[in-house]
């Protein structure tokens, strides 16, 4: 089984655990907007997986070729205005397919769990208690607590120290994104999965290092791989 002798899964959010592949996209876009900037899903797609600062200064400079640090600022607050208004309020907040009954098959088994994400500290725990996770994970690692983000490593190498995890060999990344991908990569970890989330397609996954592409971390429960 893919979980044999794992001690880590670090999970991204959303796309991954939680059940909202374009909420993102959605209220970046209304975050550029709100400073006359349009924007479609495709553009707002540059800020996945990513501190969502970095990401909007990469829009601003490439595809409008402005650079001005007080209006990235600008943006990103109304971006966490809206996004955390969405999480907060929103009906249509919930998590990805049997995530939590998953949360609790790898607790029962001391697998740990820690969630990673290019969301601030402020939305993530947002989240987990929307979502009622508190008690079933063991850590967050968010952008506020690196300065590059995904795909570099250190978000994993974080979660691992967080929760006493040596071996970067029992450590599985999930994720929907490219950047999620490269990502578990570049940490070396046992296996990167990949979720279907519609996101990004699976061959895009596949190309950018994923060993196995699901449609929801659940399916990985008596998965076999290689």
């Amino acid at each position: 089984m893919i979980l044999d002798k794992i001690q880590l899964v670090v999970l991204d959010m959303a796309g991954t655990t939680v059940d909202d592949t374009f909420s993102v996209h959605n209220e970046m876009i209304k975050a550029f907007k709100d400073y006359g900037f349009e924007i479609n899903r495709e553009i707002a797609s540059h800020v996945l997986a990513i501190p969502k600062p970095i990401g909007i200064h990469a829009i601003l400079t490439t595809i409008f070729n402005v650079n001005n640090s007080e209006l990235e600022s600008q943006i990103h607050d109304s971006f966490l205005f809206h996004m955390n208004a969405y999480y907060r309020d929103s009906e249509m907040v919930k998590e990805t397919k049997y995530t939590s009954v998953f949360f609790h098959f790898l607790k029962e088994r001391n697998i740990k769990i820690v969630l990673d994400t290019g969301f601030s500290k402020e939305t993530a725990e947002l989240i987990v208690e929307r979502l009622n996770w508190n008690t079933l994970i063991d850590g967050l690692v968010c952008s506020d607590d690196i300065s590059i983000g995904r795909p570099k490593p250190d978000m994993i190498f974080i979660a691992m120290e967080m929760v006493g995890v040596s071996e970067i060999n029992n450590v599985i990344k999930v994720g929907d994104t490219p950047n999620d991908m490269l990502q578990g990569k570049n940490a070396k970890c046992k296996w990167t999965i990949g979720v279907n989330s519609g996101a990004f397609s699976s061959e895009e996954l596949r190309i950018s290092g994923a060993d196995l592409i699901i449609d929801y971390p659940y399916q990985l429960i008596n998965t076999k791989i290689g």
